[in-house]
């Protein structure tokens, strides 16, 4: 299978201690790497609030994961996540295909660009006559 890149968020409950949520992460990063991954970053984004209540909770600890991988990768760490009572929610979204649309569109606004360009140049000329 080709590996794609993604990225995994995590929120787990605020009531679990620093070292139970150190020990998530860990696992969380042992499931990627044995399954055929590979863990680019880990970004700890803390306790934040959430815009709505999730299982009765305010706040949540977020944390990241960049990986590349395949589908079975993800299938795994999403297993992982809905089998852990203290992840109240998580997503998953491959970021190659991000990539490429943010390409497209800047490829489709240089292109617009240099007809906008061609347009004005063109505009002085017959205006200088």
């Amino acid at each position: 299978m080709s590996s794609m890149t993604y990225e995994s968020v995590f929120i787990a409950a605020p009531n679990i201690s620093e070292d139970a949520v150190e020990k998530l992460i860990g696992n969380f990063q042992e499931v990627i790497n044995s399954h055929e991954g590979q863990l680019t970053t880990t970004d700890k984004w803390g306790r934040r609030k959430m815009a709505y209540p999730i299982k009765n909770f305010r706040e949540g600890v977020y944390t990241l994961f960049e990986f590349e991988g395949n589908g079975d990768t993800v299938k795994e760490l999403e297993r992982r996540y809905r089998l852990t009572d203290s992840v109240i929610r998580y997503l998953t979204v491959r970021v190659d295909r991000k990539a490429k649309l943010v390409a497209k569109g800047n490829e489709r606004k240089k292109i617009k660009e240099a007809r906008k360009r061609s347009r004005v140049t063109t505009e002085k000329v017959y205006n200088e006559d």
